[in-house]
C-alpha cells in the first residue's frame, strides 16, 4: 500500500545527521551515442544502425545518516553477462547487446562493491530505488534487510502488459526477499520545492528529501541531501546521463521528451533558489568530483 508522509520539513539541525555522500562504482559500459544525446533519427533506426558508442559508468551513492546507512539505487547484477536466461524475454536478450556493451564481473555487485568501500551490505538500512531499470535493482537480493523506497507510480508500471519492454524485469524486482514500500509525494509548505508535485521527507529531519522528476520513466525520482556548512547535492538518477547535457537541455534518446524538459526546467528553478546545488546524474563520469566538491572535500 502506498503511504503518503507529512511533508514538514523541519530545519537543519546543528548537529546534522549527514556525515557522508560517496560514489560507488558498479562497473561501467557503453551505450549508443544517441542513447545518451539524443537524435532526430527515430529510436528504432539508431538501435539497430547505430554504430558510434560512448563510455557509460554504472553507479550508485552510499549516504550516511545518522539513523544507518542509505543506498542511492543499488547498481547492477552481474549475472545479467553470465546467465543468458537472466533476461527471460528473447526480444529482450536480442535488444540488451544493440542497447548497451555490459563490462561487469561478480566484484561489480552491490555487496562486493560495498565490501571495497569498508561498508557490509547488512548494514545498509534504506535503498532508495531512483527508478526501477535492471541497472538500478540489480543489487537489491544482496540487501534483504533494507527497506527499498520506490515511487507508487513507478511501482504501478509492473502492473502493465509489458514492463520488460521499458527495460524493467518483473522477475527480478518482485524477489521474496525485497521489503519494498512505495511513496507517494505530499504537498510541501515550502517555497522550495514550488513546481514540484510534493515531496517526500526520508529520514523525517530534512536531509533527505526525494522528489518526482519523472521522464525517464514515468515514476522516476530525486533525491535533494542537505549537509550544514555544505553545498546541497540532487542525485537526479537517470534524469540526465550529464549535468551538463541537462544545463543545454539536451534530451536523451530514451523517455518522454516533453515530460523530462519539464523535469529539467524544475530541477533548474531548484538550483536557482539552492545556490551552490550540485546536479549529480547517476552515469556521469563527473559525479564523484562533483560530490567530493559539494562534501567540502575537493
Amino acid at each position: 500500500m502506498a503511504e503518503t508522509r507529512t511533508a514538514t520539513v523541519s530545519s537543519i539541525k546543528a548537529e546534522h545527521p549527514i556525515a557522508f555522500v560517496r560514489v560507488l562504482n558498479c562497473g561501467r559500459a557503453e551505450q549508443q551515442e544517441e542513447h545518451r544525446y539524443g537524435s532526430r533519427k527515430p529510436q528504432f533506426w539508431w538501435v539497430f544502425f547505430g554504430k558510434r558508442w560512448v563510455p557509460l559508468p554504472l553507479q550508485c551513492f552510499l549516504i550516511g545518516h545518522r539513523d544507518g546507512l542509505v543506498l542511492f539505487d543499488t547498481g547492477i547484477d552481474p549475472r545479467i553477462v553470465s546467465d543468458k536466461r537472466y533476461i527471460e524475454q528473447a526480444t529482450g536478450r536480442f535488444l540488451l547487446p544493440r542497447i548497451f556493451q555490459l563490462h561487469v564481473n561478480e566484484l561489480d555487485r552491490i555487496d562486493h562493491v560495498l565490501r571495497k568501500a569498508g561498508v557490509a551490505a547488512r548494514d545498509i538500512r534504506t535503498a532508495v530505488i531512483s527508478h526501477l531499470h535492471f541497472d538500478h535493482v540489480g543489487g537489491i537480493a544482496q540487501i534483504p534487510q533494507a527497506e527499498l523506497l520506490v515511487s507508487a507510480r513507478e511501482w504501478s508500471i509492473l502492473s502493465e502488459p509489458h514492463p520488460e519492454r521499458e527495460w524493467i524485469l518483473r522477475e527480478h524486482i518482485e524477489i521474496p526477499s525485497a521489503k519494498w514500500r512505495q511513496i507517494t509525494f505530499a504537498p510541501a509548505d515550502d517555497p522550495l520545492f514550488e513546481g514540484f508535485d510534493g515531496i517526500h521527507d526520508v529520514a523525517g529531519d530534512g536531509s533527505l528529501i526525494l522528489l518526482p522528476t519523472p521522464g525517464h520513466t514515468k515514476g522516476s525520482m530525486s533525491m535533494l541531501i542537505r549537509r550544514e556548512g555544505e553545498n546541497p547535492i540532487l542525485l537526479v538518477g537517470d534524469l540526465t546521463y550529464e549535468a551538463t547535457l541537462l544545463e543545454r537541455n539536451v534530451v536523451p534518446g530514451t523517455g518522454d521528451r516533453d515530460t523530462l524538459l519539464a523535469s529539467f526546467a524544475k530541477v533548474k528553478r531548484l538550483r536557482e533558489r539552492l545556490p551552490g546545488l550540485a546536479v549529480v546524474a547517476s552515469h556521469d563520469f563527473a559525479a564523484e568530483e562533483m560530490v567530493s566538491r559539494a562534501m567540502g572535500n575537493a
